[in-house]
């Protein structure tokens, strides 16, 4: 199988082009930079150059495939909001009537505040913050494109964790550094959920494969800590000594834009519908090990 990746240099996309790599498939990745196709290529990925945006340079080595993937991201959402919805929509319309596979890794907030009751899966409706409605939207739109011939496909990832890197692990070295603890927004009692970035790649290589056109999978190992804890944990492993501090959200919004929002939903939520028609099952340690690797 051929696959084109877009966010291949990316932490996430990385780890599906690893995957699928590892598996024996031929692997093309959307490199913006001399430097990233290199390292894109030391790995065994065919990197075409290019920015996202730039979609007419790059959309007909993406067709070209037996599946494409989207795997990115971009700091400013106004930015990621435009590029992000143009590109999939240009992708789509090409696809259209192939029957090829068309991925979307996207993060789980379009499932919302679950609240901590009770375990939810891929049935329950979307309520997303505001600021993140556009990208519930064009998932929708992602799903409703398996009627125009494409077998397209969401994924939906929490806090994503692993190979010691990643937004996790840059910010609570960045915060103990800096402060000597390790802040969470407001009281922390909301609940986080957590996967493992080759788990959630192994769940992206089995959806590319072999999901059904239109399906939705909520990527999570079945942890679910709140963030006071989940902070602790960290400030201890860390060397912190379990130092921790409340960060109010008013000035979370102020240093964290928007985002800082979504730090204070509840999230529980459950795989099994991926379990049960992918087979996928994570394999991969939990967190607290995770933060032992950190500062090692």
């Amino acid at each position: 199988m051929k696959v084109f990746i877009v966010g291949a240099s990316g932490y996430i996309g990385g780890a599906i082009a690893d995957r699928l790599v590892g598996q024996g498939h031929e692997v093309v990745g959307l490199a913006r930079s001399a430097k990233a196709a290199e390292a894109l290529g030391g790995k065994g990925v065919r990197a075409y150059l290019g920015e996202v945006g730039d979609i007419e340079r790059w959309i007909d080595r993406a067709v070209e495939a037996d599946a494409v993937v989207f795997a990115w991201r971009a700091f400013d959402l106004d930015t990621f909001r435009e590029t992000d919805t143009t590109a999939v929509r240009a992708v789509l319309a090409r696809l259209a009537g192939s029957e090829k596979a068309f991925l979307y890794v996207t993060g789980s907030l379009g499932t919302g505040d679950t609240g901590s009751a009770t375990e939810v899966d891929v049935d329950t409706p979307d309520d997303p913050p505001v600021f993140l409605a556009w990208r519930s939207a064009l998932e929708a739109e992602i799903r409703r494109s398996s009627q125009a011939g494409v077998r397209s496909v969401v994924v939906r990832a929490p806090m994503v964790y692993g190979r010691a890197s990643g937004f996790i692990a840059e910010s609570l070295l960045a915060d103990v550094s800096t402060s000597g603890r390790v802040h969470h927004v407001g009281d922390g009692d909301n609940l986080l959920a957590f996967v493992h970035v080759d788990d959630l790649a192994e769940l992206c290589v089995r959806a590319v494969r072999t999901a059904p056109a239109g399906a939705l999978y909520l990527a999570t190992n079945g942890e679910s800590l709140s963030y006071r804890d989940f902070a602790v944990r960290a400030s201890h492993a860390l060397g912190a000594g379990g130092a921790v501090a409340s960060l109010p959200l008013q000035a979370a919004l102020a240093a964290m834009g928007p985002f800082a929002e979504a730090l204070t939903y509840s999230q529980r939520l459950s795989g099994a519908a991926a379990g049960r028609e992918l087979g996928w099952s994570p394999a991969m340690h939990g967190i607290d090990t995770e933060l032992r690797l950190i500062k090692g």
